[in-house]
């Protein structure tokens, strides 16, 4: 506080007394990121000043008692850390120990590959056999060059000279003894080389990973036999890896020398025949904690502890020796633990290890005692040593040891005390200590204390002002270091909101599947979608909304002209007479300050206002004392919309800041409205026409000068179109999309199509047209929310008067029946089909059936399918072959064995191929009623080629549908709007 002036302390002391000195935002901000106050919470900081507070207003001598308890501190375990030295300092329980070991050396088997080697030397003492390449190489009297492959019976054949037997000779042997019977040709010389080498064939057996037999090169090891047989098991050893050749063993391998020593001594090459066998594993033991390599080793001639630490690579510094603890399985009865104090390391050579020994080297201590550590608002912060008698004055001697705004008022001591290690706070006076060596607030340290030294703005928000309106980095987002965290706020927020709409569109499937359940539950899932759907409304929201204002802190001497520069300076549509600040005064009233904008740039003085805490500056827009002036353009303009206002603006300037014409604009009349104010009280509209042919060309006459806020209206030619598009497929000559024009009929079409081919079946013709799918599609969607509100609501009521568990049980599994009764109406997809008779085009041109056509339309001409499908209440729902002199419906239903025993029989119609469907109950004289026609017909229950008849269910059977008023009549216009047959159940 020494370092302020009064002023700013009685500032200071004042913020206190109002805010109740409560940690800024800023300040709590600090707490989480900063390393130093790790372990500190705001909790903590706000218990030391109600302490100290309390201290300072006991009366003198009074016994002073400042720790309060709070949770005990939480002892972790060690956790992985990323090198050895790293694990050499990790602070972690005694005893907590990480016992997730892994067997040694299995690791080279995962990460080693088997290549062949092909470029290593022949040794002197390397084996000849069949399959090896000798390259043998003359000169002076005889020049040639031989390429020698030992055959089976172990021979080469050198010409001139014949065959030699060199199977089974050292290649030093074997090169003297070529060399030799080559030189017998009088003055010729000669040397030997080794080409391509043999392959050989060895067997790895035993507890390796793909036993068998494997061909490898001729310079294979031990080493590449067991990789190539994918490694040893779990229960293979590697210590005593056996090499059998001729029955008997040649050779035993150690794997550890190789992997610890990088001994290959014993990694014999093999030969042709060999066996690699490795056998179960010998005795293991693990050994954890402060050693170099904890693992899981296989002992071997040596039992004792001393050969294990030297397996694992030795301790480590922090392993505590005087109690390495042994847990040991003894005799298959019983688990014991053994603990051996020794601390010089020289007992461990004579203490004998069994199988399955756990061996653990704890940690010597948890962490450094002697320190102390300094964190905060300090120039050299960090972890001091404790020395004898030492107190807060040995760290912090003046006000160099500190950065600047240190608050004096306020420091802290938190200190553990054993032994159950609680937090006690210890408040102390800084400034007393610092300005004027209080013994009282001089703490005396102890170990492991931490010293928190505060900023000022931890307690106080520091003072800041505001700036709004047209300044350029509100508008422009550039320059701006607050507008640069809202952005990547923004896209944190967006990517928030990809989240919540994948979580929602989980919720919906989710929903979709619980359609079937319960009404209670589908209900509750409805308020959740609904829930996130409006959340993520709001969230939408906040990411879209923009920076208002921006923040700026408050420096000495900050004025207007410093603020708005800071702000990115002026745009260009400032207001510059007139600025407004304004400003909260002690009492929380708040004044408005003018000033004119223009003079406060150019550091006029009057203008030019002193700044205070917490002013909010406005800079108006020109537009806020003018309104924007516009015009708009709509019709066949490339960009109708609205434009800005300019003085003189005429109809051309419009139409060309519209992007000029389109080629369907009308040119020889366009319309202008404008709207006239008569005496301020009312306004009327008024309309003119124009040739906009002549305005274009400037033509003073039409290109009129426009008012503000006219609207230009250019009209489209009549008749205009897209091209419309009709499509025709099946057996007609030139199938394909054809453009058609406005008035064009079907039979026009086929016609262009090239007519029918020889095999079209015209009654079964299928036109379709869009616009009659979407009307189907609205009756179907209207029938089943008619029968949705009928079926849930009666199905509602009748749940909630249930008298028993058994009929409300069934009201459950009645309701789950309509759901899914309602689900599968829901499925049913109108197609658009309009039933049509189809002729040759020049006698369909004489019928009602010769309909216009429609952008959209499509005709598909099948072939004669010379089948009647049954479906329904039948015994075999099939398709029949139609018989020319069989066309009663119920020929084939007694095809189909015949009706079952839930069979609507009165209900039965024929989906006609040409799209029509009738009923073909038998009334009076073998009429039936066609109640869609209202009047009598014959022979509706005659059947054709490609017809369907369909047998529909009794629906009286399933009570709740009794109650449905014309449900025969529904799903029967369902099935005839949709083009598709429908069965309830």
């Amino acid at each position: 506080m020494q370092s302020l002036s009064p002023a700013q302390r009685e500032a200071i002391k004042r913020g206190l007394g109002v805010t109740g000195g409560a940690l800024t935002p800023e300040a709590v901000k600090t707490l989480k990121e900063m390393p130093g106050f790790k372990g500190l919470t705001p909790e903590d900081i706000e218990k030391g000043r109600k302490i100290l507070d309390k201290k300072k207003t006991l009366v003198k001598g009074q016994e002073k008692e400042g720790g309060q308890k709070t949770a005990k501190k939480r002892v972790g375990t060690e956790s992985p850390t990323s090198s050895l030295f790293d694990r050499y300092r990790t602070v972690g329980a005694y005893q907590g120990i990480s016992t997730d070991l892994k067997p040694f050396g299995y690791e080279f088997f995962k990460e080693a590959s088997l290549t062949p080697r092909q470029d290593i030397s022949v040794t002197s003492d390397y084996i000849v056999g069949p399959g090896d390449e000798i390259r043998l190489m003359l000169w002076g009297r005889v020049n040639a060059q031989y390429v020698l492959t030992v055959n089976r019976d172990g021979n080469i054949n050198i010409p001139e000279i014949g065959p030699l037997s060199v199977t089974g000779m050292r290649f030093a042997d074997m090169k003297k003894f070529i060399i030799k019977n080559a030189e017998q040709i009088v003055g010729a010389k000669a040397n030997v080389t080794m080409g391509d080498l043999k392959s050989i064939q060895v067997f790895v057996l035993g507890e390796v990973k793909r036993p068998g037999s494997y061909t490898l090169d001729s310079f294979s090891t031990i080493t590449n036999a067991i990789l190539a047989a994918g490694g040893p098991t779990g229960i293979g050893s590697l210590r005593n890896i056996r090499l059998k050749r001729n029955k008997s063993t040649v050779f035993v391998m150690d794997f550890y020398d190789l992997l610890l020593k990088g001994d290959k001594s014993q990694d014999e090459v093999l030969r042709s025949g060999d066996v690699v066998f490795v056998p179960t594993v010998g005795p293991l033991v693990g050994i954890a904690g402060n050693v170099k390599r904890p693992a899981i080793y296989e002992l071997k001639g040596k039992y004792d502890l001393q050969s294990l630490f030297k397996l694992a690579g030795g301790i480590i510094p922090s392993a505590y020796t005087q109690q390495i603890q042994v847990e040991r399985i003894q005799k298959n009865e019983r688990q014991v633990v053994i603990d051996i104090d020794d601390k010089d390391l020289t007992k461990s050579k004579d203490i004998m290890l069994q199988d399955a020994d756990l061996v653990k080297v704890f940690t010597i201590v948890e962490k450094v005692k002697n320190v102390v550590y300094l964190n905060g608002n300090v120039k050299r912060p960090g972890k001091y040593e404790l020395k004898p008698g030492m107190r807060v004055r040995d760290l912090i001697k003046d006000e160099n040891d500190l950065l600047k705004e240190t608050y004096f008022d306020y420091a802290l001591v938190k200190r553990l005390t054993p032994p159950d290690l609680e937090v006690k706070l210890i408040p102390f006076d800084l400034g007393k200590v610092i300005f004027h060596d209080d013994a009282e607030n001089n703490i005396k340290l102890q170990p492991e204390d931490s010293i928190y030294i505060f900023s000022k703005w931890f307690f106080f928000e520091k003072p800041f002002v505001t700036i709004e309106g047209e300044v350029r980095n509100l508008k422009t987002g550039k320059n701006s270091e607050a507008l640069l965290q809202q952005s990547a706020k923004n896209i944190k927020m967006k990517l928030k909101l990809e989240n919540l709409k994948a979580e929602l569109e989980k919720l919906k499937s989710k929903a979709e599947e619980m359609k079937l359940n319960e009404t209670t539950d589908f209900e509750k899932m409805k308020l959740e979608i609904e829930a996130m759907a409006l959340k993520i409304k709001r969230k939408e929201l906040e990411a879209t909304k923009a920076s208002d204002k921006i923040k700026l802190n408050l420096i000495k001497n900050l004025k207007v002209r410093d603020a708005i520069l800071s702000a990115g300076n002026l745009t260009k549509d400032a207001y510059l007479k007139k600025g407004a600040i304004l400003r909260r005064d002690k009492d929380g009233t708040v004044s408005r300050i003018y000033f004119n904008v223009e003079k406060a740039m150019a550091e006029d003085p009057e203008e030019n206002i002193l700044l205070q805490a917490y002013d909010r500056i406005i800079i108006h827009s020109i537009w806020e004392e003018k309104y924007k002036q516009t015009v708009s353009v709509e019709g066949d303009v490339l960009n109708p919309g609205v434009y800005q206002f300019t003085k003189g603006m005429k109809v051309g300037d419009l139409i060309f800041a519209a992007g000029n014409v389109l080629e369907s604009a009308y040119l020889d009349e366009a319309e202008i409205s404008s709207q006239i104010i008569k005496g301020g009280k009312s306004m009327m509209g008024e309309y003119k026409t124009i040739n906009l042919r002549k305005a274009l060309i400037g033509d003073p006459g039409q290109n009129l000068s426009l008012k503000p806020y006219d609207r230009l209206y250019v009209k489209r030619i009549s008749e205009w179109h897209e091209e419309l598009f009709v499509t025709v497929t099946g057996e007609v000559r030139f199938p394909g999309k054809y453009i058609i024009k406005k008035g064009e009929r079907l039979s026009e079409l086929i016609e262009r199509a090239g007519g029918y081919s020889g095999k079209a079946y015209l009654r079964g013709a299928v036109f379709m047209r869009e616009r009659v799918r979407k009307l189907q599609q609205k009756q179907i969607d209207e029938m089943v929310d008619r029968l949705e509100r009928e079926l849930m609501s009666t199905g509602t009521a009748q749940m909630a008067t249930a008298t028993s568990p058994a009929e409300a049980k069934m009201m459950k599994l009645e309701t789950e029946q309509k759901r899914r009764f309602i689900a599968k109406l829901a499925s049913v997809k109108a197609k658009g089909r309009i039933a049509i008779q189809l002729y040759p085009p020049d006698k369909l041109k004489e019928t009602s059936y010769d309909i216009e056509l429609e952008d959209g339309d499509s005709l598909y001409i099948p072939t004669d399918p010379m089948t009647v499908q049954v479906i329904g209440s039948v015994y075999s729902q099939n398709a029949f072959v139609y018989e020319k002199d069989r066309k009663e419906y119920n020929h084939y239903i007694d095809l189909a064995g015949g009706y079952v025993k839930n069979a609507d029989k009165d209900n039965v119609y024929i989906l006609k191929a040409n799209g029509v469907a009738l009923k073909v109950s038998s009334g009076f004289l073998g009429l039936s009623w066609n109640s869609d026609r209202f009047r009598w017909e014959a022979g509706s229950g005659q059947v054709e080629s490609g017809d369907t008849i369909v047998v529909p269910e009794k629906l009286e059977r399933v009570a709740w549908m009794r109650n449905i008023k014309d449900i025969t009549q529904i799903l029967y216009q369902i099935a005839v709007s949709a083009g598709v047959v429908f069965v309830a159940f």
